[in-house]
């Protein structure tokens, strides 16, 4: 699509004094009126009720299909008519067309709107009403483009523009409405150079585990996607990003528990990180003692990431709700020595939980004895991350051990038994494997069984 832009007004100023605004900008007239049949002609309009910043408006203005050609945009103080090269119903006589603003839109104080704003017209007797709707995991704050294409047609989301286009809202969320019946296929992607096309190797996306068939005035629900990063900065081990670890009250040493913690497991490691004064190994091995409360020596082996990060644990298991102190001296300068200790508390037998549910699927194909389910558990709150992952190979399960903690779940079905959740790919295309993220928290709580967890993978 090629813009040419043409202004009545050669600068563009807000009327000055004051508050200062933080609205964002609305539409307040549309022509045609939205689900118009019949349409004829080349123009549709908009008012907005502030001054636009035009160059968003010309970058957040989309059809569905897309009109090739040149498209003018003429702007009044608020408004702005938008010319296609051909009448429309010359283009398709009998088509609906789906026109969207993104949240691209701004006024000219910088305010975005916070979710795309779309209508449908059509040029023939009929409005298009199939839909497809979802939500966009993965893809944290960025705003995802949501694409459709027609199955009936070639199928290259590098070079063929999405027969259907839309975005997430800010809770992730989607609808992609007004569209014929057809079979379709749903790409998410973050499109950073917002040109309607999937680049390879670049762009972030999602895909859907299935192509959806789209029938007149049904709306298919639950079309969730799961984003794959792509080019993102490599992500830190949970338990080695010394950021989240504790600091001690001179700021020398930082420790992945904290200080008196009462939720220390039985197997776990401690992290010692040292921000200034780094002992030498050999030193710091032979002067670091880790006593339980009745002053007995706990045997530790130690490895080390890095001069200044070390992993320490018990060769033994520490004992279960029991108090222990780790202790070494560290020399801050010629004749400093800082004596460092870090007491805490191992949890008890009775801080740990069961859970127990269900596994359903609406994919027929889906044998769980040859493609097991996997469920992990991840208490995002807790440092270092908590986290388990469990195997289930049958309709029911049920699983012991789970420290009393608020955790969330996501599921998935291991398609080709590899024990890691695959994407997919645009293309070459291929499914992603079905997944499911639980909706609510998983609340584990000590000597309780927490039942009726349904992992439901619908299609």
């Amino acid at each position: 699509m090629i813009f040419a832009g043409f202004y009545s007004c050669a600068n563009q100023q807000p009327p000055g004094g004051g508050d200062e605004d933080l609205t964002p900008p609305k539409v307040s007239i549309i022509s045609p009126k939205p689900n118009s049949v019949n349409f004829r002609g080349n123009t549709i309009s908009f008012e907005f009720n502030e001054y636009i910043d035009r160059r968003s408006f010309q970058d957040a203005f989309r059809t569905s299909p897309q009109v090739k050609g040149d498209i003018e945009f003429s702007w009044g103080t608020k408004d702005v008519e938008v010319r296609f090269p051909k009448d429309l119903d010359k283009i398709d006589a009998n088509k609906t067309f789906v026109v969207t603003v993104s949240s691209a839109l701004k006024d000219i104080r910088g305010n975005a709107i916070t979710e795309p704003f779309s209508f449908a017209f059509s040029t023939g007797s009929k409005i298009d009403m199939g839909a497809i709707s979802g939500k966009v995991y993965g893809a944290g704050k960025n705003v995802t483009s949501i694409f459709a294409y027609d199955l009936n047609k070639s199928y290259d989301p590098t070079l063929n523009l999405p027969d259907y286009s839309t975005e997430t809202n800010s809770e992730g969320s989607y609808t992609l409405t007004n569209m014929a019946t057809g079979r379709y296929r749903v790409l998410a992607v973050i499109d950073d150079d917002r040109n309607l096309l999937y680049t390879g190797e670049r762009e972030s996306y999602g895909v859907l585990p299935y192509d959806v068939d789209v029938l007149d005035s049904a709306t298919k629900t639950n079309a969730d996607l799961n984003i794959k990063l792509i080019d993102a900065v490599e992500t830190i081990q949970p338990e080695l990003d010394v950021t989240k670890y504790f600091k001690d009250s001179l700021n020398i040493v930082y420790t992945s528990i904290e200080y008196n913690s009462l939720i220390v497991l039985p197997e776990q490691s401690i992290f010692i990180f040292f921000s200034r004064y780094k002992p030498t190994r050999e030193n710091f091995t032979q002067s670091l003692k880790v006593t339980d409360e009745n002053g007995t020596p706990e045997r530790v082996v130690y490895n080390w990431k890095n001069d200044s990060l070390v992993e320490i644990f018990s060769a033994n298991r520490f004992a279960s709700n029991r108090k222990y102190n780790i202790t070494f001296p560290l020399k801050t300068g010629i004749d400093t020595i800082y004596n460092f200790s870090l007491p805490f508390r191992t949890v008890s037998v009775n801080s740990f939980g069961e859970l127990k549910g269900r596994v359903s699927s609406e994919y027929t194909e889906f044998v769980i004895t040859d493609q097991p389910v996997k469920i992990e558990l991840t208490a995002p709150t807790l440092i270092p991350l908590l986290k388990y992952s469990f195997e289930s190979r049958d309709t029911v399960f049920a699983y012991k051990n789970i420290l009393d903690a608020s955790y969330s779940l996501f599921s998935y079905i291991d398609k080709n038994n590899n024990s890691a959740y695959d994407y997919g790919n645009p293309l070459p295309f291929d499914y992603s494997e079905p997944f499911v993220f639980y909706p609510t928290p998983i609340n584990i709580k000590g000597g309780w069984i927490v039942e009726n967890v349904n992992i439901n993978f619908v299609r």
